[in-house]
């Protein structure tokens, strides 16, 4: 018995040794293939280029009333609730009105893009009113671009309510950082290429 168990622990240690490899691997040979593939090299730089010129304008078009990051995958931007909607409410502020407009507006002049956005909570209170109020702010996010002339199509929204922290939950500024509204913006990659972009968009 105790050497089935210790075959199956080597088994299963070998099946992860593999998979690592072959993650690996995977990772070199698109590399590999890219540097190859000169088109794919510059289908990557023109992808890349674009979304620096739009996390450049949506840093300009937040006013600094959001956290506009440009990541491997593509630009992430974080609302603070406090600031954009009304206490335990979807309902925006007037605050929060005016920047989305700016936001809106650059989006709009990128339409090679997918847009998701994640509504999020902190721990307190109940967590099916959390993970509701989470996903009610998300889509009054997304209906508010789709309002200001942001394609549907670009758009997807999921509610997470307290299930995906980035901070602790125990001191009041963690849970002022968990409860957010998160847009993760992508290249849509096969719909970019095979358009003409302007060189606004490609070459400025």
């Amino acid at each position: 018995m105790k050497s089935l168990r210790l075959f199956a622990c080597v088994a299963i240690i070998l099946s992860i040794l593999v998979s690592c490899n072959s993650s690996k691997n995977t990772i070199k040979n698109n590399k590999n293939s890219r540097k190859n593939n000169p088109a794919a090299a510059e289908a990557a730089v023109k992808i890349g280029k674009m979304l620096d010129f739009l996390a450049t304008d949506l840093i300009g078009a937040s006013g600094q009333k959001a956290e506009v990051i440009r990541t491997a995958e593509g630009i992430s931007i974080t609302f603070q609730p406090d600031f954009y909607f009304e206490s335990s409410s979807e309902h925006l502020t007037t605050d929060a009105i005016g920047i989305l407009d700016d936001i809106s507006s650059v989006l709009s002049q990128y339409p090679y893009t997918e847009i998701f956005i994640e509504g999020h909570a902190d721990s307190s209170g109940n967590q099916w009113n959390n993970k509701k109020i989470s996903e009610m702010r998300a889509k009054t996010v997304a209906l508010y671009f789709k309002a200001h002339d942001v394609n549907a199509d670009r758009l997807a929204i999921a509610g997470y309510g307290a299930t995906r922290p980035i901070d602790s939950n125990r001191t009041p500024e963690g849970r002022r950082r968990n409860r957010r509204v998160l847009v993760k913006i992508r290249a849509n990659e096969e719909k970019f290429l095979a358009s003409k972009v302007p060189a606004k968009d490609s070459e400025k």
